[in-house]
């Protein structure tokens, strides 16, 4: 589902507010390149989960599987951040 198809489906909602800590509530998880010594990918959020379908990751197979979807998950994350920002500078 789109981002925007998911925002319109959340706006209907009605739901309770939840109050965050600024500083102390803040998940952040890095992808770090000690080489150039900078980091190179910033996840952070507040109740930021990630959570593991243990069901079905129960060989090296399994887990090398899904570590690939997470990394075209990002590379296609990548290259739209990269396209639009290419768009932005024409």
């Amino acid at each position: 589902m789109a981002q925007e198809e998911q925002e319109g489906v959340y706006s209907k909602v009605n739901e309770p507010t939840v109050h965050f800590k600024l500083i102390t509530d803040r998940i952040i998880r890095e992808i770090n390149n000690p080489e150039i010594n900078q980091t190179l990918i910033r996840i952070s959020g507040y109740d930021l989960q990630i959570d593991y379908n243990l069901q079905y990751l129960k060989s090296v197979e399994d887990i090398e599987a899904a570590c690939n979807g997470i990394a075209q998950l990002f590379r296609e994350d990548i290259m739209r951040v990269l396209l639009e920002r290419n768009k932005q500078s024409e």
